[in-house]
């Protein structure tokens, strides 16, 4: 296994690498609109044969399990096997993925066959942000973290913006979905094998993470709830307070198009300013989001409370990336980052299966009332991680 210092060196002097990471932003972006397509079909497939709330959101979740489970058998293979071979593997199951939902319309499959699609994707996310907070500086890790929430933010949005196009009927959303993951795959084999051989930590240090840094991790897991909650229910938010299904189709590409537009411009604040009060005011504004969207769930003015969820939930996510990659230096950053991906599973698994069940309980309104409970969470987390994550900031700087 290669030596982490030799990589850190080919990191710090070549300049290709960049050009990589830029590849497979580009491959993110594919694969984004792929499950833009894929998701807003399910809901519409499931809200169609009558599906309850919890089961649309437990299938829109499901995915990130087998990451939450298996984080250490993921790092322990990319390291092993490189990222490409990893990657085209991952990609190409996928793609045969898509095409047997339409084969086998049951909650009872489709949960089966979102589970293996994320196992098969499963190293994606830790691959990018890892390459992401090497590859950036303090200076600029702010801006370098919101363009990756950015870029798949666009890919989500150009995915459910076909889907507007071609519904939820028939064949055509899954060849969609499957054709935008095949593209994806044609920047990855630009990719030499070598530069994707990035030594990975183990079980031991995915623990040693969650010591050292217990409030940031617990900032990835409910940013995961606020992230993924809009992402799986906006749909069935937007139909239960008496839109059309063709109107609230809309949401998704409104909460993408939040994400585009103002991840990066929190990004730059967060490179000017301590990240812990920008996160402070995020939560803060992320709060009177969740009550304004429960006043004016039937009005049109819904649709801008959407747009700034949109951006608050991403800026969320990736002020934690940021704020990862100045407490662990490039010796322990990537097994952290698997520990806080893994925490983000957490919430993405655990929050749209419990928010739905609260909305079938409790009605619509049970959505930003929950939101707004995380968004406090978050609030008291940065609060209360002055000093966590003060004494890391003033650590010496890994040479």
């Amino acid at each position: 296994m290669q030596d982490v210092t030799t990589v850190w060196s080919f990191v710090r002097t070549e300049a290709r690498p960049h050009c990589y990471l830029a590849l497979l932003l580009i491959s993110n972006v594919c694969a984004s609109a792929s499950w833009g397509i894929i998701t807003p079909t399910i809901i519409a497939n499931c809200l169609g044969r009558g599906s309850s709330t919890l089961v649309i959101g437990i299938l829109t979740s499901i995915w990130a399990l087998p990451f939450l489970i298996a984080a250490p058998i993921y790092t322990r293979i990319v390291g092993r096997v490189s990222a490409k071979p990893a990657l085209l593997v991952g990609m190409s199951a996928d793609v045969v993925c898509v095409w047997l939902f339409p084969l086998v319309p049951h909650d009872w499959a489709w949960i089966i066959l979102q589970i293996v699609s994320g196992a098969a994707l499963g190293h994606f996310s830790l691959i990018t942000e890892a390459w992401l907070n090497l590859f950036s500086t303090d200076r600029s890790r702010g801006r370098v973290t919101s363009l990756y929430g950015i870029l798949p933010a666009i890919g989500y949005a150009l995915g459910a913006g076909i889907y507007t196009l071609v519904g939820y009927r028939g064949y055509a959303p899954y060849v969609a979905a499957s054709a935008a993951m095949a593209i994806g795959i044609l920047p990855i084999l630009l990719i030499p094998k070598e530069a994707a051989d990035i030594v990975l930590g183990g079980e031991q240090r995915l623990r040693h993470a969650i010591r050292r840094a217990p409030l940031l991790l617990t900032v990835a897991l409910l940013a995961g709830v606020l992230e993924m909650v809009p992402w799986s229910l906006m749909q069935v938010y937007a139909i239960d307070n008496k839109w059309s299904i063709r109107a609230a189709a809309f949401a998704l590409p409104v909460f993408y198009w939040g994400q585009v537009l103002l991840t990066y411009p929190v990004g730059w604040i967060a490179d000017r300013r301590p990240r812990r009060s920008v996160l402070l005011g995020t939560s803060a504004g992320a709060l009177l989001c969740m009550a304004s969207m429960a006043l004016l769930a039937r009005s049109p003015a819904l649709w801008v409370v959407v747009f700034l969820s949109g951006g608050i939930a991403t800026a969320t996510y990736t002020l934690g990336l940021a704020i990862l990659g100045q407490q662990f230096d490039a010796r322990t950053l990537v097994s952290a980052n698997a520990a806080f991906i893994a925490c983000y599973g957490v919430g993405t698994i655990l929050g749209p299966p419990t928010v739905g069940a609260l909305m079938d309980r409790l009605g619509p309104n049970a959505l930003p009332t929950a939101l707004a409970c995380v968004s406090a969470c978050i609030f008291l987390c940065a609060c209360a991680a002055r000093l966590e994550w003060q004494r890391r900031e003033t650590a010496p700087a890994e040479p």
